[in-house]
Order: structure tokens, then C-alpha cells, then sequence
């Protein structure tokens, strides 16, 4: 049997509480936020009576939800900016994607920063303006984490819905 003296065994502990702590911390508040977020997003959409049968969030700043049998989609924006919006594909013609992208000269070559990603809606009336709805900020994450796979993904589900 290993004998372990009791001052060892409490500072050791300690230590492992103290190293924990902070990790438990954020979970803690990230559950928090996330669940925040979602009831939010789901009072919403009773709000404007509509079931999202498919959605995605991302980042933790961006939720959609799509219903497919009223052909409505809901977009939540969180953070400083938020935004709530509600589009009646019913009312869309097209929907494309929008990028905003700059050129940085690094050296000899030139690279390209994408900025900014959008789904855009352009409605069957011309005199309503297009909408557009934010997918990707380069102002808000230094880096993009599948963001264009999402923008791509939703282009092609909406296109579906506006087919049928």
C-alpha cells in the first residue's frame, strides 16, 4: 500500500481544483449563453408561428431555421448587432451568395481576405430590395471555421424550397 502524507494529498487537490476551475467556468457559461440564445431564438419563432423543421447554429452568434411547410426562414444574429428576421421564401425569386473580398499584397504575391459572407435574397417584386442576411464577419473572428460550407449548404436547401 502507498502511503501519501495528508499535506501532499490537500495541496495536490488544491491544485487540481485550482487548474479545473476555469475550464468548468466557461462551460458553465458558454451552456449558458447557448441556452439564452435558443430560447431566444425559439420565442421568436412562436412569436411569428413557425416550426423550424431544419436549422444550424454556429459560432455561437449565428442561428437559422428554415419550416419547411410555410416556406419561412428565420435568422437570429447574436452579439452587438443583433438582429431577428423572418423571410417568406414564398416572396423570394433567387437566392445567391454574397462575399466581400480583399487583396493583400504579401511580398511577390497577392492574397485574398474574405471579409464578409451573406446569403442575399432577391425578391420576385423589384421594388423591394434584396436582403441579406450575415453568414461570415471578418471584422468579428480572425479566421473562418466552415462558414462557407454553411453559406453554400443553405443557398443550395433554399433553392430547393424556392423549385418547389
Amino acid at each position: 500500500m502507498i502511503s501519501i502524507d495528508p499535506v501532499t494529498l490537500v495541496v495536490s487537490s488544491l491544485a487540481m481544483v485550482a487548474t479545473a476551475s476555469p475550464f468548468v467556468y466557461y462551460s458553465y457559461k458558454l451552456k449558458k449563453i447557448s441556452s439564452a440564445q435558443l430560447a431566444s431564438f425559439e420565442e421568436f419563432s412562436v412569436a411569428k408561428n413557425v416550426v423550424p423543421t431544419q436549422h444550424e447554429r454556429w459560432r455561437n452568434h449565428y442561428h437559422l431555421g428554415l419550416d419547411n411547410q410555410s416556406k419561412k426562414l428565420i435568422y437570429h444574429r447574436f452579439g452587438s448587432y443583433p438582429e431577428q428576421s423572418l423571410i417568406d421564401l414564398g416572396e423570394v425569386g433567387k437566392v445567391s451568395i454574397q462575399e466581400k473580398i480583399r487583396k493583400v499584397p504579401v511580398g511577390k504575391e497577392t492574397r485574398y481576405i474574405l471579409d464578409f459572407l451573406a446569403l442575399q435574397f432577391h425578391f420576385k417584386d423589384a421594388s423591394h430590395s434584396p436582403k441579406t442576411i450575415e453568414i461570415y464577419d471578418g471584422e468579428l473572428f480572425s479566421d473562418m471555421a466552415g462558414e462557407r460550407g454553411i453559406a453554400e449548404k443553405w443557398q443550395k436547401i433554399l433553392e430547393a424550397q424556392l423549385r418547389d
